[in-house]
């Protein structure tokens, strides 16, 4: 159908083949007459086209296959009903979700979406950041094989058979920040527990650890030299949830960039990765010059397509097709608003930012004091927008079951056993370290405590993060510092794992390499420390230290330097 305005708007619930819910009113799109290719074999060229080594077949599909059922079936009816596309309204905080809101989608419209895309469709006055993105990638390049390989697992999918919808994809953000007032006040009557954190060296070597529990060995494999073991954004670790460190948007600077596949930072490589996540964050955003959706958001049901993207980023390309399941096999049960539904288990995905982007002047000098944790402004320590509180409220926020909307929080609760996550805040955005790790843990703390369940923090540790390398080593103390640094160094990650601006690199290498900074205390120290106090006895020492030490003494050491441990049963 083609129609030369959008429909009026629906109710938030929309009977669309029975596959469309959210809290949020919809309103019709309706495609415009022109999409190409308008033939079958037109489409079998442009599904080839985005490989550059020829077509691999994906999932046992031909091109010929594939194209055959997208003319045939998918094509063929809309599963949007008699709606172009549903898609929530009115647009809020530059995308079509806002503070609190959630979208489901079918696995057979997503589908659809992608398809309609990648061959050029466009919606009469909804210019989506997803049909930008496939006019700014077209050819053989990352993301249009990541779309094509999409493309081959619907057509493959047992789930879509005879025209059924398939499990269901969940889009939802966050609502309103709270006060950091607020946050104080909860983190009074919140203890600091063992349970609370884990930690997985990936590739540092540094050693045991005597007060932080291990992540389970499903999900900790270190890395050889060759090959990538299993760490949070492999995957391995059931339930637990893939954080990723993203800009203000999902899809970090992609547009500016001109990106079309890997050689960004964490955040760009997941877009590749999860296609399903980025047609949805770009689909859901028609704003300018971002039109991805904002942080903090969660996307449930989505899979990782491919394999060997780590922390370390140095064995992410080429493409090599995962295992994912193109069956029922990973499908739970779920209830969204008084309906049953499926929906995959496999990889929740949790976007967000720390509030630090943009603190400083990214000058030579000032980055390579804020790659070894010497900047002053990096341990701000009063109410300032890029203040240490803004951190922990940040990752309090993103992590919170209350954040969310009563009716997903179920569904919420059902898929996620922990989260797993990297050197948050000091990754591209430059922050110290062990701030970061302080920020984190605090914040995590809080937040589970809103789940009713155990929700630990799976924390990587890595001598060569994909961003900012090096860094993380400094939340070790004395000599496994220095090991890590030395790791990091030798040999230098590949060219193709990392991407920063010009004027991080130390001599034109990525590493951070001065063992001058290395500390006596690392963060095993701080967490024996702590143990059993409250979060908020914790927060006002951090402050309160930290504030009163110079920049020269790295936190860690400001903070246990005059007082005696305690211990704890």
């Amino acid at each position: 159908m083609v129609s030369g305005k959008a429909e009026p708007v629906f109710p938030a619930q929309v009977e669309a083949g029975g596959a469309y819910v959210s809290n949020k009113e919809a309103k019709a799109f309706y495609w415009t007459a022109t999409m190409r290719p308008v033939r079958e074999g037109q489409m079998q060229a442009m599904l080839r086209a985005a490989f550059e080594d020829g077509w691999p077949s994906p999932f046992g599909k031909s091109a010929e296959d594939v194209a055959s059922w997208l003319w045939t079936d998918l094509l063929a009816s809309n599963p949007f009903g008699n709606y172009g596309v549903l898609v929530p309204w009115p647009e809020e905080d530059d995308d079509q979700l806002g503070h609190g809101g959630w979208v489901a989608y079918s696995r057979r419209q997503v589908c659809y979406i992608t398809a309609k895309s990648f061959f050029g469709g466009k919606l009469w006055r909804f210019n989506s950041g997803l049909f930008r993105l496939m006019d700014m990638c077209t050819g053989a390049c990352d993301f249009r094989a990541s779309f094509a390989t999409l493309l081959a697992a619907c057509a493959a999918d047992e789930t879509l058979a005879d025209g059924k919808q398939g499990p269901m994809i969940l889009v939802a953000k966050a609502g309103v920040a709270p006060a950091v007032a607020d946050v104080r006040a909860l983190a009074e009557n919140v203890k600091l527990e063992p349970s609370g954190l884990r930690m997985c060296d990936y590739d540092a070597d540094a050693g045991e650890f005597a007060n932080v529990e291990s992540v389970p060995s499903s999900g900790c494999l270190p890395r050889s030299a060759s090959a990538p073991g299993v760490d949070f954004m492999t995957g391995g670790l059931e339930g637990q949830v893939t954080q990723d460190i993203s800009a203000s948007w999902f899809g970090g600077y992609l547009f500016d960039a001109k990106a079309c596949g890997l050689g960004g930072g964490q955040d760009e490589r997941l877009s590749v990765y999860f296609p399903e996540v980025t047609v949805l964050a770009y689909f859901l955003s028609r704003s300018s010059p971002y039109p991805q959706v904002r942080q903090p958001v969660w996307f449930l049901g989505t899979r990782n397509f491919f394999k060997n993207l780590d922390g370390t980023a140095r064995f992410d390309s080429p493409l090599v097709l995962s295992d994912i399941p193109v069956d029922d096999r990973d499908l739970e049960s779920i209830t969204l608003a008084g309906n049953s539904y499926q929906i995959d288990r496999s990889r929740p995905v949790v976007v967000f930012m720390s509030e630090s982007q943009g603190f400083f002047t990214e000058s030579r000098p000032n980055l390579e004091l804020a790659r070894t944790n010497r900047l002053d402004s990096q341990r701000d320590m009063g109410s300032g927008k890029y203040a240490f509180e803004k951190q922990v409220r940040a990752w309090y926020r993103s992590m919170a079951l209350d954040s969310y909307d009563e009716a997903i929080r179920p569904i919420l609760k059902k898929l996620s056993r922990s989260v797993g996550a990297g050197p948050w805040l000091a990754g591209l955005w430059w922050g110290d370290s062990q701030l970061g790790f302080l920020a984190a843990w605090l914040g995590q703390v809080l937040a589970a405590h809103t789940w009713g369940q155990p929700l630990p923090l799976d924390y990587y540790l890595y001598a060569d993060f994909t961003e900012n390398p090096g860094n993380m080593c400094y939340i070790l103390p004395g000599e496994a510092c220095e090991k890590c640094l030395d790791i990091c160094q030798s040999p230098d990650p590949p060219s193709s794992a990392y991407w920063m601006p010009d004027n991080a690199y130390f001599d034109g290498r990525p590493c951070v390499e001065d063992k001058s900074i290395c500390g006596q205390k690392g963060f095993d120290d701080i967490v024996g420390a702590f143990l059993g106090r409250s979060v908020g006895d914790v927060w006002r020492e951090i402050e309160s230290k930290v504030a009163a030490s110079p920049v020269s003494v790295n936190v860690f050491d400001a903070l246990l330097s005059a007082r005696r441990l305690q211990v704890f049963p």
